[in-house]
């Protein structure tokens, strides 16, 4: 079991990766579209409203990094959604099945290191790892099998863990769907492994020593920030919930491929709700909430598209 969630690991981190040589970084959640970015006049997140006559989707725009301890928000405006709603969409997903297993097995042995971690580090780099591990309470053990990238991964992973009481916005909408038995599915589902298997071609010592750098940037980054963006986005602050750190993101980014596929999944997200817009009712989505708000991003495809666009700054009915 420990094993497999590893390994689905390293491929959701591979996805986006293919270059041989590190470049400037194309973010295209970088900037996002002033319009958008306004302060909920309705009680917690901020929501955004598409509508085409009588049909209507609520977009919830999710925080991309956990909640950490003790930032809680209010859900009451999920549940009331929720109620007789068409279905939740959510973003879209990779799949993996059990035939692909030496699939990823492969990939997962291709990412193991043949020598410890921590002494292949430059000293600084070193210094920094090891102080961020022992924060978190971690051996150099659980790190030094893996090259760089992973152990950048895994890092970010245990200092985000749930075991600790960081929460994860989309699971708690997908309980609260499942429990008025509103029926949940995904913008599209691409499959991973010729994703990992491209990604794993192009790695080079540079990138994996720049995604371990990330993501130890994101780890510095004080207790009181993560915090203020996280109730930002819980009390519908837009501008505030924008300001989390996102250094290991903009890493995968930073990578070939990695633009295209975020455009691709904006596309997707965009496709899904236009067609959820054909059915009379109303039905939820749960967008990233950069993907949500950046140029060229999910909403602006939908208001190129005609469909009326209304934010958190209204009352939303």
């Amino acid at each position: 079991m420990r094993l497999l969630k590893t390994t689905g690991l390293i491929v959701a981190l591979a996805l986006s990766f293919g270059t041989a040589t590190a470049a400037p970084i194309e973010d295209p959640e970088g900037t996002v579209v002033d319009a958008f970015v306004v302060q909920a006049v309705e009680p917690g997140p901020a929501w955004w409203r598409v509508s085409d006559g009588d049909s209507i989707v609520y977009i919830l725009g999710a925080p991309e990094s956990p909640m950490p301890p003790g930032v809680t928000w209010d859900k009451r405006t999920v549940e009331r959604r929720l109620a007789g709603a068409n279905g939740l969409l959510m973003g879209s997903s990779m799949t993996a099945g059990l035939r692909d297993l030496p699939a990823l097995l492969k990939i997962r042995a291709q990412l193991k290191s043949k020598t410890p971690l921590e002494p292949g580090l430059s000293p600084a780099l070193r210094a920094r790892f090891v102080a961020a591990r022992t924060r978190l309470g971690q051996p150099a053990s659980k790190y030094a099998g893996w090259t760089p990238l992973v152990a950048g991964a895994l890092i970010y992973g245990d200092s985000r863990d749930r075991k600790k009481g960081w929460s994860y916005t989309r699971a708690a909408v997908t309980q609260a769907a499942k429990k008025r038995k509103v029926k949940v599915t995904f913008s599209a589902q691409y499959k991973a492994v010729p994703f990992a298997r491209a990604a794993i071609a192009g790695l080079t010592p540079a990138i994996h020593q720049q995604c371990l750098e990330s993501a130890l940037e994101d780890l510095e980054t004080s207790d009181a920030r993560v915090r203020a963006s996280a109730a930002g986005w819980a009390r519908g602050d837009v501008a505030v919930a924008l300001t989390a750190p996102r250094n290991f993101d903009r890493c995968l980014l930073l990578l070939s491929g990695g633009a295209e596929l975020w455009r691709r999944q904006s596309r997707d997200d965009a496709a899904a709700i236009a067609t959820a817009l054909k059915k009379p009712g109303k039905a939820v989505a749960v967008i990233g909430l950069r993907r949500l708000l950046a140029e060229d991003g999910v909403l602006e495809q939908l208001r190129d598209k005609g469909f009326d666009v209304a934010g958190p700054g209204e009352a939303l009915p």
